[in-house]
């Protein structure tokens, strides 16, 4: 008789009340879960709740960045060129800054070149073999390009040859190349040839100075071969582009 009496059917009243406890219940959660497209925005925000730690790996693309959202103020300098502003109204561009602005040369930068009239025989040993040799004008920096052409010839079946050619111009320690071709024979001794590419870039210097190639060779087994070498030589000159220190980046968690 107790038991039954605890067990009653609620009332209508209750009923309704219990429906609209579960109905406001649900509405919160579902609230809290589905947020209205555009209803968060920068006003929502507070400064520095998004940062780099809470973006994933390319979450913000293109079509979620608003136009003229990044512009030079956003960017590093040093990573990223600016547009390119400037204009010269004679002459030519020599340098580019961070910023975009430019640096005009009354000339345009000039070329160097040379080559050798004849193969030159490099004999065996460690004593470097001078091939070419180019003289520049001193107060610009340059841009040096060298492409030895080696030819082996008379060489012993299995034997090999190593050719070793440098690109130094002026000075400078930094300003200097070397690379090396190495070559095995094989049982028949055919003759070969290589090209050997060298690339520097001489800093300015006051004086004029000169860039040459050098090359030397060894070999191993056999008697000695015929190494020839012949060159060209191009110096143009460069200007360096000009940057700004980037302020340290201030991540935020």
């Amino acid at each position: 008789m107790h038991l039954r009496r605890f067990l009653r059917r609620p009332s209508p009243s209750m009923a309704v009340a219990l429906l609209a406890l579960f109905a406001s219940l649900g509405g919160i959660g579902y609230a809290a879960t589905r947020l209205p497209d555009g209803s968060v925005g920068s006003a929502q925000l507070r400064n520095g709740s998004v940062g780099n730690f809470k973006l994933a790996f390319g979450s913000v693309g293109p079509r979620k960045l608003q136009n003229g959202a990044v512009g030079s103020a956003q960017i590093n300098s040093s990573q990223v060129q600016a547009r390119v502003t400037g204009t010269c109204s004679a002459g030519a561009v020599t340098s580019v800054g961070s910023t975009g602005a430019v640096t005009c040369s009354t000339a345009p930068p000039l070329e160097y070149d040379t080559g050798t009239a004849a193969p030159v025989t490099v004999p065996a040993g460690t004593t470097a073999t001078a091939v070419a040799s180019e003289p520049l004008p001193g107060g610009s920096s340059y841009l040096v390009l060298a492409n030895p052409y080696v030819h082996l010839t008379n060489a012993s079946p299995d034997q090999q040859v190593e050719v070793d050619c440098t690109l130094a111009a002026g000075p400078a320690t930094t300003a200097v190349q070397t690379r090396s071709w190495t070559i095995e024979t094989g049982a028949s001794g055919d003759n070969q040839t290589s090209a050997i590419p060298l690339e520097v870039t001489a800093p300015s210097n006051t004086n004029s100075i000169t860039a040459n190639v050098t090359c030397t060779r060894e070999f191993t087994g056999g008697t000695s071969p015929t190494v020839t070498v012949a060159t060209n030589i191009n110096a143009i000159q460069t200007a360096g582009n000009t940057t700004t220190a980037p302020a340290a980046p201030q991540l935020r968690r």
